[in-house]
């Protein structure tokens, strides 16, 4: 597993530049109530300088490279007959990625929308933004599914156990999150997305170096 350590590494910066990128978009010490749509964040970023706004959605793009080049470890770790079920999870993921640093990058034009006072104009972005997210969400809770699936049949190098530090687990965290004071909440649930990925690349380095 060696010639994967240095991909796994590249994987975890990814989601910690990703997590960057959320927080720059619209963390905020003050009110954080989600409401299923892109309203709460537009009003954030509306008020944020637009400097920050643009380097937070420049930075998903590039996460997401950075994302694609960690999935390539995956299929180092694959052992036994069902090995290409990490191949297809590290497809899937890519993918899913790829839109979401895609729909990084539109944030800024929902900032610059919601400063316009145009409700119109704001649902026409967030609409454009969530189509992206809709396309990434299948493929990468998919992906998730697979891999535990995989983890656990032993068709990886990995523990069986190891299954809870995956994104299939760590995932269902994210309800808690939505309970604890801010700005924790907007920190924890407004990045848990990635963060949930840089549990699992820190688990699968620590696994590669052992």
């Amino acid at each position: 597993m060696d010639s994967a350590i240095p991909l796994f590494a590249i994987g975890l910066v990814g989601s910690l530049v990703m997590f960057a990128g959320d927080m720059l978009l619209y963390f905020t010490p003050g009110a954080y109530d989600m409401d299923g749509t892109l309203r709460p964040y537009a009003r954030i970023m509306r008020d944020l300088p637009e400097g920050r706004v643009r380097a937070g959605g420049v930075l998903g793009p590039v996460a997401a490279f950075l994302y694609v080049v960690g999935f390539a470890g995956l299929p180092l770790l694959a052992e036994g007959d069902l090995a290409w079920l990490a191949r297809l999870t590290a497809g899937l993921l890519s993918f899913a990625l790829i839109c979401g640093g895609a729909y990084h990058a539109q944030y800024p034009y929902l900032a610059i929308a919601a400063r316009t006072e145009d409700d119109s104009l704001v649902e026409q972005v967030a609409g454009n933004i969530m189509a992206l997210q809709r396309l990434a969400t299948v493929p990468m809770y998919a992906a998730f599914v697979i891999l535990g699936i995989a983890i656990l049949m032993g068709q990886t190098a990995l523990p069986p156990w190891a299954v809870v530090l995956t994104p299939l687990a760590t995932s269902f965290l994210g309800f808690l999150w939505l309970r604890v004071p801010q700005p924790a909440r907007c920190v924890l649930f407004g990045g848990w997305s990635n963060l949930v990925f840089t549990i699992m690349f820190a688990m699968m380095l620590v696994f590669a170096t052992a």
